[in-house]
């Protein structure tokens, strides 16, 4: 008996998001594998990453595709280079420096909510290069932070 698995490539600019210092491209959402996964294409510049987390509810993996990123995962320091994966654990407190220009890398997370809550902490983006990284405002941190605790990461 052969079996076989059809997944959609999604390539809509609809689902091409942003939010200051990142953009990315949602490749897969939740439903094809049940509502366990999300995978996006992500391009950020220094500036734009989080500060140290835990994330609850899901794992991470990183597959770096263009860039250096150092990332910060428990004790442990990896020094990322194109071509490298690296795992970041759910309840591991974490955090990544990107250490060239820009960054590329293809992001898997062990939980669709993780894409909901890149997409609720975005906005759909239409342009093709990366908007510029910006700290939040006072009242905006406070926001995202909230936003973030609603789907199990906290900072650190």
């Amino acid at each position: 008996m052969e079996t076989s698995a059809t997944f959609e490539k999604i390539t809509s600019t609809e689902n091409r998001r942003a939010f200051p210092g990142v953009m990315f491209d949602v490749l897969m959402h939740g439903n094809a594998i049940d509502n366990n996964i999300f995978v996006a294409e992500v391009e950020g510049l220094p500036g734009g990453e989080p500060p140290r987390h835990v994330h609850t509810l899901e794992d991470e993996v990183i597959i770096v595709k263009e860039g250096n990123i150092t990332y910060f995962i428990g004790d442990d320091i990896i020094f990322a280079k194109p071509g490298d994966t690296v795992i970041l654990p759910k309840n591991i407190p974490h955090h990544f420096a990107i250490k060239s220009e820009r960054m590329k890398v293809v992001l898997v997370t062990t939980s669709a909510s993780f894409g909901d809550f890149f997409i609720n902490m975005s906005t759909p983006y239409h342009g093709k290069d990366i908007p510029v990284a910006q700290r939040p405002s006072p009242e905006k941190l406070k926001e995202l932070i909230a936003l973030a605790e609603s789907f199990g990461i906290h900072y650190v």
